[in-house]
This record gives structure tokens, sequence and C-alpha cells, in this order.
């Protein structure tokens, strides 16, 4: 359970209380085993589901009460109304709703999570004779106590002060009905409750009691004045709400409503009551805490009996214990540790001098109150908002925090404390608990649900929730609204200083929340990697790991919010394809899938947590890892920046670190996915030299460099990523743009296409589709890169008439038409790319070779020079040789 039991007796304590003999009712203090540190995971554990272990019924008024005299009959008519809704110790994370179906199903009873009494309702009542009867109207509902257990067991030993998500065991209360009740009392018997009246008879003592101090405990008081009925309990008077169950056991003495409110305003510790229902308390603090047994050394006494509603109402009583109260559990001969309350709940001790650090001195011993074990573990272990403690020990002191929904607040100056909210008195309300207990704490970060807001030099930070350990600022009290927290959600912000309210991370929530915008337009989506991930079905959800109850994790908030997480997933998540056994990394933003468990081990993905995506999701997730991505071989020392879609590999670390990967995360990828990249910087990608100003775009595979700002920018690569690369890989880059290439004059709207190396503008749209163009991306290129461009296609070149199947090769700077695809083939240009070209070029280009142009047939070896456009045998040819058709060779004239 979250209030975790530790058993074990302190043997040196042990002996020092024994050899100084003293009584049964001394506690021994139990030996706390040190919590492990760091403290375990919450993924370690695995809860139980929630089972119910206790309920039963209570009332609570709303109006009333109506007196009806002996005899009469009186129609009583509802004035009031109230609104009972779920009880507030409810868990953190488990909703009203889901709480309210539980116990439905489990009991069949119908209750509801929030309830709002009628106006207007009568009723008649008779009142027996010589009774008189008090009518009262108000919601019945049903109290009850859930508890789960932990797997496997022993999990989360060392955690007795988890965050209350952790919890263990939960009190709800559900309203289920409204109406009468009607309480009918003897003449003579004392007065009703909540706050019934009487008509007492005279006093049956010449004197008044003027003091309730000192009156032994079971002693009855009526007042004069007010007509009710009190019971001494502990040293205080309670108020009866009725005189059944042998309540009023013996004549009451006279007093008046002042001296009952000038006594005690609460039983003294260690004193004990009986309600009409049999249970047994004890009194902490003020508070009455449910005995499960009255075994020595737990001593209840002789309880007075008192009503069920004096106890339900807790008149002259705490809802919780005070603070600074010492409570040890026994049952059986094993004892808890000895605890202190704060807040509300119990903070354990895990030695003697702890209690003394804390303040409680040297004969501490004799504070304690014993009391089941069972009511010891009921007490919570999470103070309450708005409790401020001090850790003590050793000689030195933490800094005073505040807690919000079980999280510790440190504040870092009086100032801070006084803003907050809690006064220039604030040193008064401070508690000391050991610093072991403050550092236990979780710091800084409220749980889910929590509504917080900073404040500093009397300005506010908006108001915010806290989902998956990140702040969400709302924009509106319209999106408090819609996210939940109901009209009323200003009562639930706890104020904190404006320092530790952006302390909190205001990004995304933890993986593994499920998030749904507001609205209804949203869908359900799982954080995964830092990322949103949306779900199209609810079998989705399922099959994603999040079970069948998966709608009562899900947390609302803001749908502006919900637009606002990213949605691509995180480097270093390791995923799962449902409905396979596929997994893989997420690097640079692209999966990376494995195909073996050996592979996700060498990439560093066994020790992280596996977060199952759809099928949709997993096939949609790009496998092209991200420009600026540094990158390590699996298994080997090798390492390279994705720049350009391209793997730019390092070959020193002075490389690395000159291009500014130094301190870039490394991530490693399997060899064959090394050895399958590209080493060919994608056309578009911004460059720069490593240690130089220098910086360049790549265009058809090339380098254009940018000799200015200007350029660079009119080229429109300013807004592009600046992707550094090494000296050596700058160098190395070639500088004639590749055919196919569509490139564009950076102040004109001229275009042109990369063909033969040559610039071949087109001079219409019509042109450039028709040359096969209309479909490639288009480059802008500085006017000075323009004008620079040959225009001479290269030989080699095989080129195609727009307008028909024409054919021919560039050789010699001359077109070269072929007849058939044999003259094509025999010539060599059988595979080579073909690029169309307009019409308006093609029919340009030259027909005459250019001297120097070597040439022959393909079927003689005979080997010709061109000069002054006829051609010449040679027998010592240096240089390439072109074959041209049998045809075009004769055509040539010799000379």
């Amino acid at each position: 359970m979250l209030r975790q039991r530790l058993r074990s007796a302190l043997s040196a304590l042990t002996g020092t209380l024994m050899a100084g003999a003293l009584v049964a009712m001394t506690p021994l203090v139990a030996h706390a085993d040190p919590p492990p540190l760091p403290l375990p995971s919450p993924n370690s554990c695995d809860p139980g589901p929630w089972y119910l272990t206790q309920h039963y019924e209570e009332f609570a008024p709303a109006d009333g009460p109506w007196r009806v005299a002996p005899g009469d009959n009186l129609e009583v008519t509802v004035t009031k109304s109230r609104t009972i809704e779920v009880g507030a110790q409810l868990t953190v994370g488990v909703s009203a709703e889901w709480a309210v179906a539980k116990v439905n199903a489990e009991l069949g009873i119908s209750t509801k999570a929030s309830w709002t009494s009628s106006v207007g309702l009568k009723t008649n009542t008779n009142s027996p004779a010589h009774e008189v009867t008090h009518v009262y109207y108000g919601v019945f509902t049903e109290r009850v106590l859930m508890e789960r257990n932990w797997y496997p067991a022993g999990c989360n030993k060392g955690w007795p002060y988890n965050l209350s998500s952790f919890q263990s065991a939960m009190w709800v209360q559900l309203p289920k009905s409204e109406g009468f009740k009607k309480v009918s009392m003897p003449l003579g018997r004392g007065g009703m409750g909540t706050p019934g009246t009487t008509n007492p008879p005279a006093p049956p003592q010449p004197q008044p009691v003027t003091s309730v101090h000192g009156l032994a405990d079971g002693t009855l008081l009526q007042t004069t004045d007010t007509r009710r009925i009190y019971k001494m309990v502990g040293g205080a008077p309670v108020w009866q709400a009725t005189c059944d169950s042998g309540i009023c056991d013996s004549s009451p003495r006279p007093t008046t409503q002042s001296v009952i409110d000038a006594g005690p305003k609460t039983p003294r510790n260690g004193s004990s009551a009986i309600d009409q229902r049999g249970r047994i308390y004890l009194y902490v603090g003020g508070a009455p805490l449910h005995q499960s047994h009255c075994n020595s050394p737990v001593n209840c006494g002789r309880p007075p009996k008192i009503s069920d509603w004096s106890i339900d109402a807790r008149d002259h009583m705490n809802q919780v214990p005070a603070d600074g109260n010492l409570v040890q559990g026994w049952n059986a001969g094993n004892a808890t540790p000895v605890a202190q309350t704060v807040g509300g709940a119990r903070l354990n001790f895990a030695s003697p001098q702890e209690v003394v650090d804390t303040g409680f001195g040297a004969d501490w011993p004799s504070k304690v109150v014993i009391v089941s074990d069972y009511s010891f573990n009921n007490l919570g272990t999470i103070p309450a908002d708005g409790t401020l403690v001090q850790g003590t020990g050793g000689g030195a002191s933490t800094p005073v925090a505040m807690f919000v929904a079980g999280s510790r607040i440190n504040f870092a100056t009086p100032e801070e404390v006084v803003e907050t909210g809690y006064g220039t008195n604030w040193r008064e309300k401070v508690r000391a608990i050991p610093s072991r207990v403050f550092n236990e704490f979780h710091a800084d970060i409220p749980p889910d649900g929590s509504l917080i807001q900073g404040v500093a030099n009397g300005v506010p930070t908006p108001v915010a929730m806290m989902l998956g350990g990140a702040r969400i600022n709302f924009a509106s009290p319209q999106e408090v609204v819609d996210s939940g927290f109901g009209t009323d959600w200003a009562s639930k912000v706890r104020t904190v200083p404006s320092r530790a309210f952006h302390m909190i991370r205001a990004d995304v929530p933890d993986d593994g929340t499920l998030v749904q915008g507001t609205g209804g337009a949203s869908p359900v989506a799982a954080i995964i990697g830092g990322a949103r991930v949306n779900f199209a079905s609810p079998q989705e959800v399922v099959d994603s790991g999040f079970g069948t109850d998966w709608a009562s994790k899900v947390r609302a908030l803001p749908a502006r919010a919900f637009s606002l997480i990213p949605d691509r997933i995180g480097d270093g998540t390791r995923i799962k394809q449902a409905g396979s056994t596929s997994q893989a990394g997420i690097v640079g933003g692209a999966k990376v899938p494995f195909v073996s468990m050996d592979e996700l081990l060498a990439c560093g993905f066994g020790d992280k947590r596996m977060w199952t995506v759809p099928d949709r999701v997993w096939d949609a997730l790009t496998t092209r890892i991200a420009d600026g991505t540094r990158l390590k071989k699996a298994g080997w020392s090798s390492e390279a920046a994705v720049v350009g879609g391209a793997r730019v590999d390092f070959w020193t670390e002075a490389e690395r670190n000159d291009a500014g990967y130094g301190g870039v995360m490394l991530q490693a990828v399997p060899p064959r996915v090394w050895d399958a990249m590209t080493t060919r910087i994608a056309d578009g990608t911004r460059i720069a030299k490593s240690g130089w100003s220098s910086e360049a775009a790549i265009v058809g595979g090339a380098r254009v460099d940018f000799w200015t700002e200007a350029e660079r920018n009119d080229a429109g690569y300013g807004t592009r990523p600046r992707q550094v690369v090494p000296v050596r890989v700058w160098d190395g880059l070639p500088g004639r743009i590749a055919d196919g290439t569509r490139v564009k004059k950076s102040s004109t709207t001229s275009q042109a296409g990369i063909i033969g190396g040559a610039n071949v503008p087109f001079a219409s749209m019509d042109e450039l589709i028709a040359s096969g163009f209309g479909d490639k991306p288009m480059w802008t290129v500085p006017d000075r890169v323009w004008d620079a461009l040959p225009n001479r296609i290269a030989d080699g070149t095989r080129v195609k008439k727009a307008s028909t199947t024409s054919q021919a090769g560039i050789i010699g700077g001359a077109k070269v038409p072929f007849a058939s695809m044999d003259e094509l083939i025999a010539s060599g240009f059988g595979d080579k790319p073909m690029w169309t070209v307009p019409d308006r070029v093609w029919d340009a280009l030259p027909d005459r070779f250019e001297d120097g142009t070597l040439l022959k047939s393909p079927d003689a070896p005979t080997v010709w020079r061109i000069l002054d456009g006829k051609r010449a045998e040679i027998s010592d040819p240096a240089g390439t040789v072109w074959v041209v058709p049998r045809r075009v060779l004769d055509a040539v004239p010799q000379g």
C-alpha cells in the first residue's frame, strides 16, 4: 500500500526501553529499513485492480431540523439546497465517474458523482405521544474504502512517500439519494443535534455547570438556552444528535452554550469513543481514528457512547489529526514506525534521533498515541495542499517548502512565502520534519491534474494544469472549465512562487500520457517520444498497450495546447509495431528498423522503454534521417553527419568538432543501414565550409558557391538550414551541375535545363514541359553562375528532338542524327541517358565537326581526324575516338 508498513523493531532502542522498565503503554519505535537510493522507477510496479473492502451509509443534512412536539403533526417543506459531490479523498488520477461506476456495479446500488438536493419537497410527520421528533432533510451517501495491491510483491518497497498516483487505498463518498431523516426522543432524555432543540426539565441541581474542565468522560450536559445535549469525550463536550442506543444513560447536568463554547475544542490525545454503529475511535490530534482492534498495547479504555452524527459531523473534533502529534500502529505484537502528523498525514521516523531533531524532546515516548495498525495505515502519507514544512537533521535545515498535490515546492526567500499567501507570520505555520523525509518527497513537479498559478511582486502568471510532468498554461477561464475543472476551478488553484512555476517545464507531457483536446474535435493521442501520436480508433488505443480501460486514463487539455504538441517522435525512442514483433529506433526523426535483437542492443536501445504504435503510424514514419543528425556506425568508431540526406563521414575528431557536431547527440545505426546510406548531398542543401565563412548550395550534385550574402538570399537560400561540412568534403565536391537539372536565373524568370553540361534555355513553359523538365524541381542560381554556364552541349550527349522521335549524339560539337536504333547502338549511345531539347535548339545545333575531332565507323578500324571540314586518315590517334555511322563518315570529304 501507499502507506507502507515498516515492521522490524529497532533492537537497540527496544533494549533501552526494556531496561528502563517503562510501562506497557510506552511505544516501541519500529526500525525503518533505509529506503534505496535512488528511488525505484514507477515502471517497476504494476497496479492490481481496485477492490472494495468496507462501505456504509452516511447522511449529509441539507436543511432542518424541524421540531415536532409530542402528539403533534407537522408538514415540513424543504427551503435550502446543497450540492454533494464525490468525497475529496479521491485518489489523483481516478475520475469520479469511474468510482461511481465501480461502486454501483459491485454493490448493486445507484450513486452519482454529484447530487444537488431539491427545494420544495414536503413530508408529514406525526410525533408519538411523550416523544419529541426532529426532522432533517439531506442526501444519503455511501462511504467506501477501496484498496489495491502492487505487483510483483514488494516492488514498491522503499516508497513510503510516493506520489498520489501510486496510492494503494482511497476513501470515496458517493451521493446516492435524497430524503428525510426523522429522529424521535422520549421527553426528558435530552436534545438533538445538528442543531436540535429540546425543552429541558428544570435543573436537577441548584447550581449549573460553569466550566466543563475536569468533568469525567461520559458526563451528560444539557444547555438551557440552546436546548442541546452534549457528552464529555476526552475532556471535550461533544454535541449529540440523539439519545437512542443508550447514549443518554444518565441525567444530564444543566449548563449554558457559553460554557460549552469556552471548553476544549477537541478531545485529548488517546481518549476514546464508540458510536451507534459500534465503531471504536481513538483521538489523535483531535481527530477520531477508527480502530480495528483494542488489543494491547492499543488501549481503548472505556469509550463513552456518542451518536453517529457526532462522528460524521466532527462536532468538537478535527477532520484530520492536527499537526505535531506522535502516533504508532500495533497489531499482534508488530509495530509500525513512530510517525508525526503533518498536514493531515503521517510522516514516519526512521530513528529516535529524528524524533528528537524535529522538536519532540528526549521524552517523546510519553507523547506517542498507540493505535491499531489499520488506523495508522489509513492515515495519508502526503501532507495536504498548502502545508509548510522544513527538513532538519544533523544540525542543518532544508529550505522551507509548501505542498502542492503531493509535491514539495521549495521557497527561495521569505518574501516568496509571504507573496504565496502565508502572511508575515508564516514561520508559526512551518512544521519541522526529518531532512530524510523532506528529500524523499517529489520536488518541484506537482502530479497530474493539479492547478497552479505563480505570483511574484503581486504579478500573477497564467493558471496552468499539470499533465505528465509538464505545465500546460490556460489562455482563458473557459479553457479551464472545458478541461474538466468545473466552474469552481478557481477554488482549486494553488499559488506557488513564479520562480517555481517557471522551473516546471512548459512543453510536452511525459511519454505514455493519454491526452485529448477539449471541444470534441481532437482525437485521443498518446505522448510517445515527446510527440503526439494520434489514434484513429479505440482499437488502436488498446492495441498500443493502454488496456480496455484506456478511457479512464485520458486527460483533457485545451485544443489549442493539444495542437501545439509536436507530432515528430523524438530521437532515441524505441517503438514497436502493433500486432507485430517488429521494433525500431527513432534516429534523426526517422524510423530505423532492427532486424535482430543484436542490432537493437548494439545501437543502445536495449535499456529503453518500448512504446507500441499503431500499424498506420508505423507505416507512415519516414525512413530518411534528418539533416544535422550525428551518426555512429554501431560496433565501430566511425562517425558521420547527415547533410542533404547524405552520409558525410568525419575522418578525425577535429573534423567533427570543427563542423560543429562535437556537442550534438551521437546516435548509432546498424552497419547495414550505415553502408546503405548515399554519400551524394541532395540538391537544394545549403552548406558551409568548416572554419570558413564560405557558403554554397548543392545544385545538380555540384557545389554552387555564393560570393555574397545577397547572392545567397536572392537565390532563396537565406532561410534554409546551414549545414557545415569538413574542408576536405567541401573541396571534393564537383563543380559541374549534373545533366537533367532545372535551373533558374536569380534576377529573372529565365529557366533552363542542364544538358550535356550546357545551359539550354527554355523560351516558354511549353518548351520546358515538352523537354521533360516540368516535374523537376527548380533550383535558383546566382546570375553570375547562370552567365558562366557553357552553352555548348558536351560530346557524348544523347539528345532527342522534342516534337519527334529523332535522336542524335553530340560529337565534336556537332549533332549526329541516327537513322535507326542500330546506328545509335553501334555508335555507343545505347546506354547513355536521353535528354530532350526544344525543336528550336535541335534545329540550331551545328552539323559540322570541330577541328581535331577523331572519328571512325563501326565496321572499320581506320581513324580519321577532322580539319577544316575534311577528314584525314591517321595512324597514331591521341584522344577520344568517336564512332559514327558509316554514312555520316562517308559524307565527310577526304582531304
